[in-house]
């Protein structure tokens, strides 16, 4: 046991008085017991001779219940994690589901606008002065049928155009849309693949992720994002568990400003760099939070939403704190909106845009 030879060497050389160090013996029986060993060093009042005294206490049960704890939190730190992947699952099928309503919408008016189209008017047009092609100049001058057409083709030809425009603008949604789609489930795709690898990442980069996983949602409800980014690092991070928080904050605050039913949903973004750590802040304008709720919405399963499950903010405390950061919570109140702060260590690569 080297910490044990070197504190031995230390306690016979007079640097130290006492030194205890925790060992596994192996028992008659078999079984593996801890122990702690404690030597101390006594001096004799009268005759000044000094005196070692070494105990072994059998600590297996402190062990084994030390062993428990931490397989317990190993698993609870992966249920978190799951329940995190979870949390960005379920955001990312919210907003394909969004989306999907404005492909649906887009699709349904251009259905609508070729089923109405003026295009078949022109195949009884070409029928009329097929029908009169043997006398077609006295049809167009003479016959109150033909005198019509010249002006009815103009007519004709800017309804036409009209009917051009509005589906090239629904395809240009409909495409626009598609597009949408297409990032959203890449990026969640690039985020489910990296794990437990730390990189090098763009803070600012990371949250408009977050935002552009949550936009149509955030543009349906009607949220005006604002951006205070007053410090742009580039930090050492595992980016997926970050995502993972920072897209159930901005959901919680949408929720939050719901909730409050007031015209000017707000939600605002801050990211500020003091020392070796950053904070990311994530403010709404929603119902707020009583102060006896404060600590208690980190708990496993505390939820003040009807349809909440309560694992978001507990999954988020518990990936912070892994990553070496915090999570905490403001508020002033009932009605006066909320802050949730994620700081976290900006690692050794750390440095600016």
């Amino acid at each position: 046991h080297v910490a044990q030879k070197s504190l031995t060497q230390k306690f016979k050389t007079g640097e130290i008085d006492h030194f205890t160090v925790e060992k596994r013996y192996l028992h008659l029986d078999g079984r593996i017991v801890w122990a702690a060993l404690t030597r101390r060093m006594y001096k004799d009042p009268i005759t000044e001779m000094r005196h070692a005294i070494t105990t072994l206490v059998d600590v297996t049960e402190r062990k084994t219940a030390e062993a428990k704890l931490a397989e317990t939190h190993r698993e609870l730190l992966a249920t978190s994690r799951q329940a995190g992947m979870a949390e960005v699952a379920t955001g990312v099928l919210h907003n394909v589901g969004n989306v999907l309503n404005s492909v649906n919408v887009s699709a349904t008016i251009v259905l609508d606008r070729v089923r109405d189209s003026k295009t078949p008017n022109l195949r009884k047009l070409g029928g009329l002065l097929d029908a009169n092609a043997t006398q077609l100049g006295y049809f167009l001058t003479e016959d109150p049928r033909g005198c019509r057409i010249p002006a009815y083709i103009v007519t004709l030809a800017s309804e036409l155009e009209q009917e051009q425009q509005a589906i090239r603008e629904e395809l240009g949604h409909l495409t626009k849309n598609i597009e949408h789609i297409k990032d959203i489930v890449s990026m969640q795709q690039s985020y489910a693949k990296v794990s437990g690898v730390m990189e090098t990442v763009s803070v600012v980069e990371l949250v408009e992720d977050a935002l552009r996983l949550n936009l149509s949602s955030l543009l349906k409800h009607g949220l005006d994002v604002i951006r205070h980014y007053v410090d742009r690092p580039v930090a050492s991070m595992e980016r997926h568990k970050v995502m993972q928080i920072l897209v159930n904050l901005i959901r919680n605050a949408k929720h939050a400003c719901d909730d409050a039913r007031r015209p000017d949903k707000q939600l605002t973004i801050s990211i500020t760099v003091e020392g070796e750590r950053v904070r990311i802040a994530v403010a709404d304008n929603g119902v707020g939070i009583p102060p006896e709720n404060l600590t208690r919405i980190f708990a496993h399963g505390f939820t003040t939403r009807r349809d909440g499950h309560g694992f978001g903010l507990h999954s988020g405390a518990l990936v912070a704190k892994e990553l070496g950061g915090t999570l905490r919570a403001q508020s002033d109140g009932i009605g006066k909106g909320a802050v949730f702060t994620l700081e976290l260590p900006l690692g050794r690569e750390s440095s600016y845009e």
